[in-house]
């Protein structure tokens, strides 16, 4: 699956999965900075999602917590944040 080509503030609530869906270790889809980036979840519950995604600025990864609207299932797989080993 395609990163989501709306904003977040745009997606139909058919759309948006709630976050105590995911799972940690789950792949998204996570909006930061104007653009959806490849994330994995770390931890999830009924009001946000902890998720780590690729810094846009500095080579590595954030941690960020979104809610249910930021975050966006994730098919297509992208090795450099699917192969990190502590999540």
């Amino acid at each position: 699956m395609a990163p989501p080509k709306t904003h977040p503030d745009a997606r139909s609530v058919a759309d948006v999965v709630p976050t105590d869906a995911y799972a940690p270790h789950d792949r998204v889809w996570v909006y930061r900075d104007g653009q959806w980036r490849a994330g994995i979840v770390y931890e999830a519950s009924s009001h946000a999602a902890t998720v780590i995604c690729r810094s846009p600025t500095a080579r590595g990864t954030e941690v960020e917590i979104r809610t249910a609207r930021y975050v966006a299932r994730r098919d297509r797989i992208d090795l450099s944040i699917d192969a990190l080993s502590y999540v």
